[in-house]
């Protein structure tokens, strides 16, 4: 399915190449905030493979245009097409889009040019006369696993203080700050009381406090129940502290030094010698082996390169998600839970 949000004027601009297509669509005509429509309204479309926007459609000015793109790139797997087609001063959007990886750019202003832009768009490969201006190497595309969700939510009571739980990827982008905030939402919908912490230099958490608008409270900042450190320092205690690590060369002390450790990681074939690097780096303190979205065809090999004990999690492309891979989060914490045959459960709508 392709979800388009466009500008009345350009509502009708994508009509002929979807249909060659024969793709689905779901349109959105009018203005609309980027950051707030990304934030809050797009985990309601999250079936969508491709997201195309419209640059006047937006509210925001160019530097919002793009952190909200940006906090896209970060939640969501849809390909980003954006239409600048007809804008003033279209290569200082061009290249400022260009320099954050968004790279099916239309920028024709015929109709006929601009639906042969839109359909190399939304062909397997994407646009490629941009490519030479960013390194950027799109993944193949295979079958992702998606996360089921859970129907009801388990309230549990916990014997915790300050449990540390480390979260690294074995490369960039390899699913470590989606786990490190699933987990804390996991935990924090079932009444446990959490810090998320960016241990990395990616700043991905600030961009995801300009997008959410998200005062400081004391040294934190709260977004969706979950207080959130840009540094570890923290101003109370928690039950549970989540450190997001992201991408390491050598195991830092808040990784070493945490009560649970994971790796995340793809571990594709092509991607199992950068997985075994990250694990022979963490060589010492015992590491819980995450492999997200392996498709089950390819399961049996990563159990048979990483062993029996690795875990597969399914896809969640919604930072805030609390009922997905309860398979593997509630293992790792079941040793802080107490009164488990009294524990109540109620379904959150």
């Amino acid at each position: 399915m392709l979800l388009y949000l466009t500008s009345n004027k350009k509502c009708g601009l994508m009509d002929e190449a979807v249909r060659q297509m024969e793709m689905p669509v779901k349109k959105l005509v009018g203005k609309f905030s980027l950051k707030s429509f990304v934030t809050k309204d797009m985990r309601n479309y999250t079936t969508a493979k491709f997201f195309a926007v419209d640059y006047d459609s937006a509210e925001e000015a160019l530097d919002d245009f793009t952190v909200a793109l940006q906090s896209f790139q970060m939640m969501f797997s849809a390909r980003i097409i954006v239409i600048l087609s007809g804008c003033t001063e279209q290569a200082d959007l061009l290249d400022r889009l260009i320099s954050i990886g968004v790279v099916n750019v239309v920028t024709a202003d015929t109709l006929q040019e601009a639906t042969e832009e839109i359909l190399e768009a939304l062909s397997p490969d994407g646009m490629k006369k941009y490519l030479p201006h960013f390194n950027f190497e799109e993944p193949p595309a295979r079958a992702v696993p998606q996360a089921p969700e859970e129907e009801a939510i388990v309230q549990y009571q916990w014997s915790a203080q300050n449990i540390r739980i480390a979260v690294a990827g074995s490369q960039r982008r390899s699913g470590a700050t989606v786990t490190a905030f699933n987990l804390a939402s996991w935990l924090q919908a079932r009444g446990a009381e959490v810090a998320y912490v960016e241990a990395n230099t990616n700043r991905h958490l600030q961009l995801l406090l300009q997008v959410y608008e998200a005062q400081p409270e004391g040294e934190h900042y709260a977004l969706d129940g979950i207080d959130c450190y840009l540094t570890n320092e923290l101003d109370k205690d928690y039950q549970f502290i989540i450190y997001d690590c992201g991408a390491f060369q050598t195991p830092p002390s808040v990784f070493r030094e945490a009560n649970i450790r994971l790796m995340c990681g793809s571990i594709l074939p092509y991607e199992a010698p950068e997985y075994h690097r990250a694990l022979t780096a963490c060589a010492g303190p015992e590491v819980s082996r995450v492999a997200l979205s392996v498709p089950k065809e390819f399961q049996e090999y990563c159990a048979a390169m990483f062993g029996d004990g690795i875990l597969f999690a399914a896809a969640s492309h919604d930072l805030f998600a609390n009922r997905v891979n309860s398979h593997i989060y509630r293992p790792l914490v079941k040793g802080y839970i107490v009164g488990e045959a009294g524990a109540r459960a109620r379904r959150r709508l």
